[in-house]
C-alpha cells in the first residue's frame, strides 16, 4: 500500500498536468487609435510591420471585424461580451468611461477555469475601487490611469511623458524605465514566463496606449525612419509608434517560441477603433469617432497553430462582443446567459455559420450597429451634418419601419423596457446608423 499511494499521487498529478495543458493560452494585443491602414499587410506604402503581419499569414484574418468608434465601449464589450450600453461604459467622458462593477469580465471567468490573468497597458474602464483591473479578475496589472498618459487622470509626477512613465502596478504608483510600449511588453513577457512555470494557462490582455496622442514623445530611433517622408509630422510620429509596436510584437512572438508555447497559444491582434486622424486607411472612409467603415472596422488577426490553418481568411461579420464567448469556449467554460456575443471559433477554423451581429455604440450623438448580410456600402447624405457618411436612417425607416423598430428594441438596452413606436423612431432618425448587412 505504501508503494501504491505515491504511484497514485504521481498519476493524479500527471493527469492534472495533462488536463491543464489542454487549455490554450490566450494573448490579446489591442492597440490604441491604430487604423486598419496602419499596417504593411493592409497596403500602407511606408510602414513595415512584419511581425504583426505574420499573425495573418500564419493564422486567420477576419476581414469584417467591427468595434466601436471610440475606445471605452470597445474595451467594455471585449471584457464582457455585452453591448457597451448594458455595461454603462459607452463613451469616453461624462463618467461613461467607467464600467458597472457588477459586470462579469472574461478575466474573472478565465480565473474560474484556472488561468493566470494579467493586463498591461490601457484599461480605461475605471480607476477606483471596485472598477480597477484587480477588482475585475486580473491577478497582475500594470496600467496607466484614465484614458491615456498625458491626460487628466495621469499623475502629476509623470510630467507628460511616454518615456519613463509613472504607472500603476497592482494599484501602487511606480516609476518605470523605458518607452511606455516597451515597458508593457517587458512586463507581459515576464508575466508569461512566471505563469508558464505554474503549469497553468495564462490570459494576457496587452493594450498599449500607442499610437494614441499626444505625439511629442515617440521612440526616437523609429521616428528617424519616417521624419520628412509623410504628409505631416504628426503622421511620421504615429508611424514611429506603430513600428515600435511591431518590434515589440516580434519580441513577444520570439519569447513564445523560446518557451515552446507557440503551438497552444492563441495570439490576437486588433485595434480599438479607427485611426486618430486622416491618413492612409484604404479602402475605407472615416476615422476614429465616426460611424463609417474607417471608424469601426479593424484589422483582426488570430494565430493558434494547433487549431487554425495558416493563411485562412473569413469575410463573415464578427465583433468585439464575440471574444468573451470565444475565449470561454476555448477554456472549457459554460457560456453565461446574459451576453450578446457568440463564439467565433468556427470562423477561425474554417466554418462560416450564419449569424446576426447587432452592436449599438454611442459616441456623443452617434449610434451604429452592423447586421450580417451583404448590404451595399453606398452611404447617403442626410440633412444633418452629423449623419454625413452614414446610412440615412430616415430612408431605412421608410423602407422597413417594422423590422427597424424590432431591431432597435432588441438591441438597444435603453429601449428594452419601452415600446418602440413612431415617436421614438422619429427621434432616432436624427442619429447616424452604420449598417453592414441588410435588414
Amino acid at each position: 500500500m505504501k508503494h501504491i499511494l505515491p504511484f497514485l499521487a504521481s498519476f493524479i498529478f500527471c493527469l492534472a498536468s495533462a488536463t491543464a495543458k489542454q487549455s490554450p493560452n490566450i494573448i490579446v494585443v489591442m492597440t490604441d487609435d491604430q487604423g486598419h491602414g496602419d499596417l504593411s499587410i493592409t497596403g500602407n506604402p511606408l510602414l513595415k510591420t512584419p511581425h504583426i503581419d505574420s499573425l495573418a499569414k500564419d493564422g486567420a484574418w477576419l476581414t469584417h471585424f467591427y468595434v466601436n468608434p471610440v475606445c471605452t465601449p470597445t474595451r467594455a464589450a471585449l471584457m464582457t461580451g455585452r453591448y457597451p450600453q448594458r455595461t454603462r461604459a459607452y463613451d469616453t467622458y461624462v463618467s461613461r468611461a467607467q464600467m458597472d462593477p457588477e459586470e462579469i469580465t472574461i478575466a474573472e471567468r478565465l480565473k474560474e477555469q484556472g488561468y493566470n490573468t494579467g493586463i498591461f497597458g490601457k484599461w480605461h474602464l475605471g480607476d477606483c475601487y471596485p472598477m480597477r483591473p484587480s477588482d475585475q479578475g486580473f491577478d497582475q496589472s500594470l496600467i496607466h490611469m484614465g484614458g491615456g498618459l498625458c491626460q487628466p487622470a495621469d499623475p502629476i509626477e509623470n510630467n507628460n511623458r511616454y518615456t519613463n512613465p509613472v504607472l500603476s502596478h497592482n494599484n501602487k504608483q511606480v516609476q518605470s524605465t523605458g518607452y511606455c510600449t516597451d515597458v508593457y511588453f517587458d512586463h507581459a513577457i515576464k508575466f508569461i514566463t512566471k505563469a508558464h512555470r505554474t503549469g497553468k494557462p495564462f490570459f494576457v490582455y496587452l493594450t498599449p496606449n500607442a499610437p494614441h496622442g499626444p505625439f511629442h514623445d515617440v521612440p526616437k530611433k523609429n521616428y528617424k525612419h519616417f521624419k520628412g517622408k509623410t504628409k505631416d509630422d504628426k503622421t511620421a510620429r504615429i508611424f514611429a509608434m506603430v513600428e515600435n509596436i511591431d518590434e515589440n510584437m516580434g519580441r513577444l512572438l520570439k519569447h513564445l517560441d523560446e518557451k515552446k508555447l507557440t503551438q497552444n497559444t492563441l495570439v490576437i491582434f486588433m485595434t480599438d477603433n479607427g485611426p486618430n486622424g486622416s491618413r492612409h486607411n484604404k479602402p475605407f472612409r472615416g476615422i476614429k469617432g465616426q460611424v463609417t467603415e474607417g471608424g469601426v472596422r479593424t484589422a483582426f488577426f488570430a494565430r493558434w497553430p494547433e487549431k487554425i490553418k495558416a493563411g485562412h481568411r473569413n469575410a463573415t461579420n464578427a465583433a468585439h462582443i464575440d471574444l468573451f464567448p470565444t475565449f470561454l469556449a476555448m477554456a472549457g467554460g459554460e457560456k453565461p446567459g446574459k451576453i450578446d456575443g457568440k463564439s467565433i471559433l468556427p470562423l477561425l477554423t474554417g466554418e462560416t455559420p450564419s449569424s446576426t451581429v447587432v452592436i449599438p455604440s454611442s459616441a456623443g450623438n452617434s449610434v451604429w450597429f452592423p447586421v450580417t448580410g451583404n448590404y451595399p456600402q453606398k452611404p447617403t447624405r442626410s440633412a444633418s451634418p452629423r449623419t454625413f457618411g452614414c446610412f440615412d436612417s430616415q430612408q431605412i425607416r421608410e423602407r422597413k419601419p417594422t423590422l427597424l423598430a424590432s431591431t432597435l428594441k432588441r438591441s438597444l438596452p435603453c429601449l428594452s423596457n419601452t415600446t418602440v413606436g413612431s415617436l421614438t423612431l422619429q427621434r432616432l432618425v436624427r442619429m447616424p446608423l452604420h449598417l453592414v448587412g441588410s435588414l
